[in-house]
C-alpha cells in the first residue's frame, strides 16, 4: 500500500519511500534463515543528526557513539567515530562537503570535527570554552561557510570550512535574533538564508547568510501550526520548510512565509508515524530524511514538486486518484 499525505481528492505532495534501521536492511537472507528465522539486527540506537547525498545516508547515532553511513549502491553499512583519535562520544549534528569532508558536532567533547571517507580526522574546530553544547550544523557550499547553532551558549557560530572563526550571532533572549536553546539549523540553498530552530522560544527564526535576522514564525501551542518541542528542520527546493516536533512525533510543512501547509505523522511505530523525531535533511531530489529517533531508524519521504513529476510520470501514476 502507497503513503502519502494529503489524503485524496487533494492533490498528494508527499510520499513515504522507504526506512533504514542498520544493517539488516541490506542483509540478504538465506537457506537457515527460512527455517530458522534471520537472525536480530539492532536497529540505530538513538540516532540524532542526518546528511543525505547521492547513494549515501549518513547518520549520527548518540546512543551507540558513532556515525553511520549507509550506502545504497554497495549495499552495506559503515562506521566512523569509533576508534583511535577520532573516537567520538556523544555526536550529534552533520554534514557532507561535495568533496566528502564529514563534518560532526560532538555535544560531549564539544567540538567539531571533519573527516574524510576513511574515518581520519581531518579537522577539530574548537578551543577551550569555545563552544558548550555545539548540535545542529549545516554548510553552505557556495560561501565555504560551516553554521553551528550552540545549544548552551544559545548563538549560532559561523566558520569557514578551514575551521577558521568568522563571525557568531544570537544570545540568549527572546527577542528578534535572541535564542533560547537552539537546536538545529538549515541552510536554504536557494538564497544561503539560515533557518534556526529556536527550541524553547517555540519558534523558527530566519537570517541572511550574514546573520541579520529577516523574520519568524511558529509559537508554543498544540493547534497545528503551534510548536511544543521543535527539533530537526529541512529545506526543499522550493523553499518548502519541514519541521519535526519531538512533541507532537510530526513533521510540519510550512511555507517560506510560515504558512502551514500540512503536517504528517503522530505517536506510533508504522510507515509515516514517529517516536521522537530528531533531524532532518531534504536532498538535492527533494528526498525528505527524517531521523525517528526512538523507534530507531530513518523514514525516508518524496516532495512531489512539479519538477520530479515530470521527470517522474510512471511513479506519479500510482499516486493519482483512479
Amino acid at each position: 500500500m502507497d503513503l502519502y499525505w494529503p489524503l485524496p481528492p487533494e492533490e498528494p505532495r508527499i510520499a513515504y519511500l522507504k526506512s533504514y534501521k542498520g544493517e539488516g536492511d541490506f542483509r540478504k537472507s538465506g537457506f537457515f534463515d527460512a527455517i530458522f528465522g534471520a537472525p536480530f539486527a539492532p536497529r540505530l540506537q538513538k540516532p540524532y543528526g542526518v546528511f543525505a547525498r547521492g547513494e549515501k545516508i549518513y547518520v549520527t547515532v548518540a546512543g551507540s557513539s558513532i556515525v553511520a553511513i549507509f550506502d545504497l549502491k554497495e549495499q552495506k553499512v559503515t562506521y566512523l567515530g569509533d576508534k583511535g583519535s577520532g573516537r567520538l562520544s556523544l555526536p550529534l549534528g552533520i554534514a557532507v562537503t561535495a568533496d566528502n569532508r564529514i563534518f560532526v558536532s560532538d555535544g560531549k567533547l564539544k567540538r567539531v570535527f571533519a573527516y574524510d571517507e576513511n574515518g581520519n580526522i581531518k579537522l577539530a574546530i574548537g578551543k577551550k570554552d569555545e563552544f558548550k553544547n555545539p548540535s545542529g550544523i549545516a554548510i553552505n557550499e557556495e560561501l565555504g561557510r560551516l553554521y553551528v547553532a550552540d545549544s548552551y551558549m544559545h548563538s549560532v557560530l559561523v566558520y569557514s570550512l578551514k575551521g577558521e572563526p568568522l563571525f557568531q550571532f544570537g544570545g540568549r533572549g527572546y527577542q528578534d535574533g535572541e535564542f533560547n536553546y537552539p537546536t538545529n539549523v538549515a541552510v536554504d540553498k536557494r538564497n544561503g538564508n539560515v533557518y534556526v530552530v529556536d527550541t524553547q522560544n517555540f519558534k523558527v527564526q530566519v537570517f541572511d547568510k550574514d546573520g541579520k535576522f529577516l523574520r519568524k514564525f511558529g509559537e508554543v501551542g498544540d493547534k497545528p501550526g503551534n510548536f511544543a518541542r521543535p527539533k530537526g528542520i529541512g529545506i526543499d527546493s522550493e523553499g518548502h520548510v519541514y519541521v519535526a516536533d519531538a512533541a507532537f512525533d510530526n513533521i510540519q510543512i510550512f511555507d517560506e512565509n510560515g504558512q502551514l501547509l500540512l503536517f504528517i505523522g503522530s505517536a506510533g511505530e508504522d510507515p509515516g508515524y514517529f517516536q521522537l523525531p530528531a533531524g532532518i535533511y531534504v536532498d538535492a531530489k527533494d528526498k525528505v530524511y527524517v531521523v525517528d529517533s526512538l523507534n530507531g531508524r530513518i523514514q525516508v519521504f518524496q516532495y512531489l514538486s512539479d519538477k520530479w513529476k515530470k521527470e517522474n510520470p510512471d511513479e506519479l501514476k500510482k499516486y493519482q486518484l483512479k
